[in-house]
């Protein structure tokens, strides 16, 4: 059993991992130095969270939906993946 529990987690963690990558490369408007850059910064960092806030307000609406859209469901996925952990 703990192995398909380490099995979904990691699954998990990919599909989180696939999201951010998508969020980050909409808020990067393909410049690839910026998303390098917002790849590899710490999400505990209160700063890399402002930043991302200033680039989204760059976007255009449809764009910030999407965004919008995008972290709502890596928050769901978190809350699964912290589920999960609790097993």
């Amino acid at each position: 059993m703990h192995r398909n529990i380490a099995r979904a987690y990691d699954c998990l963690q990919d599909e989180h991992d696939r999201v951010r990558a998508a969020c980050v490369q909409i808020l990067s408007q393909n410049d690839k130095s910026l998303e390098r850059e917002l790849l590899r910064a710490n999400l505990d960092d209160p700063k890399h969270h402002d930043e991302m806030l200033l680039y989204e307000e760059r976007l255009s609406r449809p764009q910030r939906r999407r965004v919008l859209e995008l972290n709502r469901y890596g928050r769901k996925l978190e809350s699964i993946m912290a589920a999960v952990l609790r097993l």
